[in-house]
């Protein structure tokens, strides 16, 4: 599985994820196959199945975004159903997956605006401005939420890509399906 972790500042948004891909009892890491990957002007961090992931890093078109739009209308009525039509032309029928066995998780960002994606196709965007997915994500949110509530003012880009990378690490000591080295990247808000 995989850790992803996304912080949303009202300048930045910063994505980590950790390298490991576990599959059946085979552990593998790799830094050649990213979990964070930029399609147009999307960052995508991708945790669960890696069919769906490879369709969105290699065969998405994404939507423009007019920084006019709407943001949530925008994942609604263009990106959604740009995946969906992704997925379709890739031969992956992810209405139909088994989603105690399969299935996937996204956190999406576009023009500094973060969201995570379910696999059933619903998307949300947290009031928090912090995400942790994945089979590590519940010790990268009590990390997240920990540092929010010690905080003393809004998150710059260095103070978030350092949260983010400890949240990261936090995981890795405590699920045994997270591992290092940590990926970061980021995303300013236009």
């Amino acid at each position: 599985m995989t850790t992803l972790v996304g912080i949303q500042t009202d300048e930045v948004v910063v994505l980590a994820a950790d390298s490991q891909i576990t599959e059946d009892n085979l552990r593998t890491i790799s830094t050649a196959t990213p979990k964070i990957v930029e399609v147009g002007k999307y960052l995508i961090g991708i945790t669960g199945d890696t069919r769906p992931g490879d369709i969105l890093s290699y065969n998405w078109k994404p939507p423009a975004f007019k920084g006019s739009d709407d943001p949530v209308q925008h994942m609604g009525r263009k990106v959604i159903p740009s995946i969906i039509k992704a997925f379709t032309d890739g031969g992956y029928d992810w209405a139909n997956v088994d989603k105690k066995d399969g299935g996937f998780d996204y956190l999406i960002s576009f023009n500094g605006n973060l969201f995570h994606i379910a696999c059933d196709m619903s998307f949300i965007q947290n009031d928090s401005d912090l995400y942790a997915i994945g089979s590590g994500g519940q010790f990268a949110t009590g990390y997240l939420y920990a540092c929010k509530q010690k905080a003393s003012g809004p998150w710059g880009l260095e103070l978030a890509e350092d949260f983010a990378e400890e949240a990261i690490l936090c995981a890795t000591r405590f699920d045994v399906n997270t591992g290092l080295p940590v990926q970061i990247v980021t995303q300013d808000r236009i």
